[in-house]
């Protein structure tokens, strides 16, 4: 299998294979490569694009540069990942980069190895990781992954509009949620209070915020509860009131936030780039983000993020100084200068405790108004006061995303029943669980 090598590496592989063309055309014995020999080569692949995949080849252009174990890293851009891994037995890369969505496949066939937490490569940096950035790629009690970095759902607001409104993120729960978004719409001249997207993440976020378990420690689908119930009878009353609306295109959301013309819109922390230039190219306003408010109060946020993983050794005895190499590599991408890096270029919090107060600490003086320290500040929130959840694999498998979408989309309808929307969508969610983790 041929891997294509990044950034310095593929300059020097090249370079060496002219010299030794030059040499055997003019008849001279090539130099010996014994010092190339003694290196390790761990390859990665990942799915990548965009912004992740740029800083993910500019950190291994790094780590080849900087590392001093004599370990080249090669990254390989690959699609269907988990499928290409089942049918390998030979040449199988050593790292993959994936979403919670395929861990149970992942799992389910062998592909990966759990992570030897115990190993001195590791052990320092787990200890440091956020605790959502810990448990997002666990199964069944064992983890096998490390996110990269982390993302969650917030809600975006005009802060000054919302707090003429009387709206306080730092005590609002649901009524004042409600309050709020009637009081700022207006169908006539075409405001809305709140601008929800048509996702069944935004659904899944609303339950999580709420209070709910989302997911039982028997692994099952448990949003149906008295907490699940409310989130779902508050979207109802907000979106067949005419309080809120719920776009199809994520981007109408924001483009009405940006002109004044919706007080508030969740969305993924991810688009924050996105949500202030709208705001910039409308209105120009003082735009803050919030945690998605409970009952009482905000509530839990939902996290979720690439990671990465050890694949596992293909048939025959595993060579324990290579698997010591792979996991210096995993060990360096979550390292504190590469975290940075990673939450520079990327729209991911750093998973490392110590990045994210460090970060804050520099930036004391930085004004409030700042969306990168709101959230970071929201994160660590979360942590302290223990209101956190993950993004469940499973909650990805088709059944379960089209019922919690036509839930959703159902809270628009005046006579529609919230209780029997949330059952149904449970009990969708854990038949599709339920085949995913048997059906590899």
């Amino acid at each position: 299998m041929t891997y294509l090598l990044n950034g310095r590496w593929r300059r020097l592989v090249w370079a060496a294979v002219a010299v030794l063309l030059i040499l055997s055309i003019v008849g001279c014995e090539p130099p010996s490569l014994d010092l190339v020999e003694t290196q390790e080569i761990v390859v990665l692949w990942h799915g990548f694009s965009g912004e992740e995949a740029r800083a993910l080849e500019a950190l291994a252009d790094r780590f080849n540069d900087e590392n001093p174990w004599d370990i080249v890293l090669i990254t390989e851009y690959q699609t269907d990942i988990p499928g290409k891994l089942q049918g390998l037995q030979e040449s199988r890369p050593d790292l993959v980069t994936t979403w919670a969505r395929n861990l149970p496949v992942y799992v389910a066939t062998g592909s990966v190895e759990p992570l030897p937490l115990t190993a001195p490569e590791l052990r320092p940096t787990w200890n440091d990781l956020l605790p959502m950035a810990q448990a997002l790629y666990e199964m069944d009690g064992v983890e096998y992954g490390a996110p990269l970095g982390l993302a969650t759902y917030v809600l975006y607001y005009n802060a000054d509009w919302v707090a003429d409104l009387g709206y306080d993120v730092e005590t609002a729960g649901w009524e004042d949620l409600r309050r709020t978004t009637c009081a700022a719409s207006d169908p006539a001249r075409g405001r809305v209070g709140l601008a929800v997207p048509a996702r069944a993440s935004t659904f899944l976020a609303f339950l999580a915020a709420s209070g709910s378990q989302v997911m039982t420690p028997e692994g099952m689908f448990g949003f149906s509860d008295e907490p699940g119930q409310g989130a779902a009878a508050l979207l109802k009353t907000i979106l067949s009131g005419r309080c809120g609306a719920v776009y199809e295109d994520w981007r109408t959301g924001l483009e009405h936030l940006g002109r004044g013309a919706t007080a508030m819109v969740v969305e993924s922390s991810q688009h924050r780039a996105e949500v202030e230039a709208a705001v910039q190219a409308g209105r120009n306003f003082r735009l803050s983000l919030a945690p998605l408010p409970g009952p009482k109060g905000p509530g839990p946020s939902l996290w979720y993020g690439p990671g990465l993983m050890l694949v596992a050794p293909a048939t025959g005895v595993p060579d324990p100084e290579h698997q010591r190499a792979s996991r210096r590599v995993l060990a360096w991408f979550l390292s504190k200068e590469a975290q940075r890096y990673w939450g520079d270029v990327t729209t991911f919090v750093p998973v490392r405790k110590s990045v994210v107060s460090e970060v804050l600490t520099e930036a004391e003086q930085v004004p409030v108004a700042n969306l990168d320290i709101q959230l970071w500040r929201l994160t660590l929130d979360a942590v302290t006061r223990e209101t956190w959840a993950v993004w469940p694999a499973a909650a990805d498998d088709i059944t379960c995303r089209a019922s919690l979408l036509r839930g959703l989309l159902a809270m628009q309808e005046e006579d529609a029943d919230p209780r029997a929307y949330v059952e149904t969508a449970v009990t969708a969610c854990n038949i599709g669980a339920a085949r995913s983790s048997s059906d590899p």
